[in-house]
C-alpha cells in the first residue's frame, strides 16, 4: 500500500491494504479483517470498500487502530472519510484544509501535501485559469500591475504574481529566453476527489462572477439569457449531451483563433426549479416545506 498521505478517497486506501495483507497472508480475508476492527457484520467492510456502505467516525477510528497507523496517519485517515462522506462543499473544503494541515516525518509527504494544494488552487481560484490564457495571449514579462488589472474583476499585483509562480511551479507556462512567458500544453494529473472539489468551487466564484457581470456590465457587453421548459428525466439526458457536444464545439472555435485577445468564461446552469417526485432534493414531501420569504 502506498503512504496514507498520498490517498484523496479512503475506499481506494482501504481496498489497497486489504490487497496488501492478502498478498502477505492468503488466509486473511474480510471476514479476519472485520474482525481485527471490532465488525460483527463480515461483509461490511466488502460493502464499504465498493461504496454500498459508508463509515461512522467511530467506525473510521476502529479501523484505524486494526490498520495499525500511526497517530499522524489515523489522524488523516478519519478526516479523509470526513471529507469523501461531507454532505456539502463547506465540509468538504473544511476537511481539505485539515487533510492538508496534518503533518508527517515520513519522507516526500510534505511534497505530497504541497502538490495537492497546488493542484487545488489552480482548478478552485477563477483568476489563475484566465491569468495562463491572458499570457498565452500577450507578451508577458513581470508586469504584474497589468496582468491584475486586465484580469476582471481587477485582483491585487500580488495575487496575480502569486498566481504566476504556481503556474510556473505546475508547469502550465515557462519562460522563454528573452524573459517572456508562454503558456504549454501540460494538463495536471490530479486525484479526482481534489478535481471535484476545485471545480465545485470555481463554479462557485463563476457564477458569482455571472451576477456580477448583470449587475455591472453593459447589455453590449455580455450575452446572458434563460430557458425555462417542462421535461421528463430522459429528456434532461438528451439537453446534457447537447450541452457537453456544443461545449466541444465552441472549443474547437477557441482553439482555431488565432486573433484571440480576451478571456471570457461562459457558464451553463441546468437544473430544476420544482420538486415533482423529489427531483430536486432526492425527496418527496418538499412541497409541503415552509419557504422563507425575502
Amino acid at each position: 500500500m502506498s503512504d496514507v498521505f498520498t490517498y484523496t478517497d479512503y475506499r481506494k486506501l482501504l481496498a489497497d491494504y486489504y490487497t496488501e495483507r492478502k498478498k502477505q497472508n492468503p488466509g486473511f480475508s474480510y471476514q479476519v479483517f472485520a474482525s481485527k476492527a471490532g465488525f460483527p457484520n463480515r461483509g461490511f467492510l466488502y460493502n464499504v470498500i465498493t461504496g454500498i456502505k459508508s463509515l461512522s467516525k467511530s467506525s473510521a477510528v476502529k479501523l484505524s487502530q486494526a490498520m495499525k497507523l500511526t497517530a499522524a496517519e489515523a489522524d488523516y485517515f478519519e478526516n479523509l472519510v470526513s471529507f469523501n462522506q461531507a454532505k456539502n462543499l463547506r465540509e468538504r473544503n473544511y476537511f481539505f484544509e485539515k487533510l492538508n494541515a496534518i503533518k508527517s516525518s515520513k519522507p516526500g509527504s510534505g511534497t505530497v501535501r504541497e502538490t495537492r494544494k497546488e493542484q487545488y488552487d489552480f482548478y478552485s481560484i477563477w483568476y489563475i485559469s484566465a491569468i495562463r490564457s491572458l499570457i498565452d495571449m500577450h507578451p508577458f514579462k513581470d508586469g504584474y500591475d497589468w496582468l491584475a488589472g486586465n484580469v476582471y474583476p481587477p485582483i491585487k499585483p500580488k495575487e496575480a504574481k502569486k498566481a504566476v509562480m504556481l503556474l510556473q511551479k505546475l508547469g502550465m507556462i515557462k519562460k522563454r529566453r528573452d524573459g517572456t512567458f508562454e503558456a504549454t500544453d501540460k494538463t495536471i494529473t490530479a486525484g479526482s476527489d481534489v478535481v471535484q472539489l476545485g471545480l465545485l468551487n470555481f463554479q462557485v466564484q463563476t457564477t458569482e462572477l455571472a451576477l456580477r457581470a448583470i449587475r455591472e456590465m453593459p447589455k453590449e457587453k455580455r450575452n446572458i439569457s434563460g430557458l425555462t421548459m417542462g421535461i421528463s428525466r430522459k429528456s434532461y439526458e438528451t439537453v446534457c449531451a447537447e450541452i457537453s457536444a456544443f461545449q466541444a464545439r465552441l472549443q474547437a472555435i477557441a482553439e482555431q483563433d488565432n486573433e484571440a485577445d480576451n478571456v471570457y468564461q461562459l457558464n451553463f446552469h441546468f437544473f430544476p426549479i420544482s420538486n415533482v417526485n423529489g427531483t430536486a432534493t432526492g425527496r418527496q414531501g418538499w412541497r409541503n416545506a415552509k419557504r422563507k420569504q425575502p
